[in-house]
């Protein structure tokens, strides 16, 4: 992730993908043949056990395909285990204030910038022998962190979010920030057009990247020209069910010309 991280600063683009529904781990190198610069793996809205997250995390780095996991809330638990499991990285969904922000460091960085709980010889660090001074700080420099900012609060508090060190995105989510807003799922209403162009604003400020998650390419492209780096382009559920869908209209469609 480290290699992410410092195209994210130069403000380079990265682009991810989402898996949510798929669970076997050799997905990891399909995504990674496609030419992805990441994998968010959504343990928010899917159904995966840590040994499921472990196993795909630990494919993922045999693809050589950096894989942040989308915890479902902000616990010591919920940060620390995949990150034990050598994850790149998390993003933190419904992060809005800046002390949820400064717990979030707190559980995902070593000292001196945070207090993660330290289990050297585990898979996050290959199960080697480490002079542990120097792989805190290599670990603390390489690790990827992502909060969400999906709601008005945040919206609201995002200044303040994105000025905690350690930080590297605030990543918006447009679905939800949509009903926050009171127009559910009206993710190019001008309001909400607004709110994620502070967040690209107070990201470009604060010298973080701004991220996003759309299904929809014409408008992602729209925001990538906005400023948008850390990119999350749909999910394994759309990618297999629309192109699916979509090849199976095209063909039967022969039998009616």
């Amino acid at each position: 992730m480290y290699e992410i991280k410092q195209k994210l600063k130069q403000g380079e683009l990265v682009i991810g993908t989402m898996v949510s529904e798929l669970r076997n781990p050799n997905v990891m190198y399909m995504l990674a043949q496609c030419g992805f610069d990441f994998v968010v793996l959504d343990t928010e809205h899917g159904a995966y056990s840590p040994e499921s997250v472990s196993d795909m995390i630990a494919a993922a780095r045999g693809a050589a395909i950096p894989l942040v996991v989308r915890i479902p809330e902000i616990r010591r638990e919920t940060i620390l285990k995949p990150l034990d499991s050598g994850a790149a990285g998390l993003l933190v969904p419904q992060v809005n204030t800046v002390e949820q922000a400064q717990a979030v460091i707190e559980h995902a960085k070593y000292p001196p910038f945070g207090n993660r709980g330290v289990g050297l010889r585990r898979a996050h660090s290959l199960y080697r022998k480490l002079v542990a001074t120097d792989y805190l700080s290599q670990a603390n420099a390489d690790t990827f962190i992502a909060v969400q900012a999906e709601t008005t609060t945040a919206i609201d508090n995002v200044d303040a979010i994105a000025s905690v060190t350690g930080l590297d995105s605030v990543f918006v989510g447009p679905m939800d920030l949509s009903v926050s807003l009171g127009i559910p799922g009206q993710v190019t209403h001008p309001d909400e057009v607004a709110a994620i162009d502070r967040v690209i604003a107070v990201c470009q400020e604060s010298n973080i990247a701004p991220g996003i998650m759309m299904f929809d390419m014409p408008t992602l492209k729209t925001w990538i020209n906005k400023g948008m780096r850390f990119v999350v382009y749909s999910s394994d559920i759309s990618l297999l069910a629309d192109i699916a869908a979509d090849s199976v209209k095209e063909l039967k469609s022969i039998a009616s010309d």
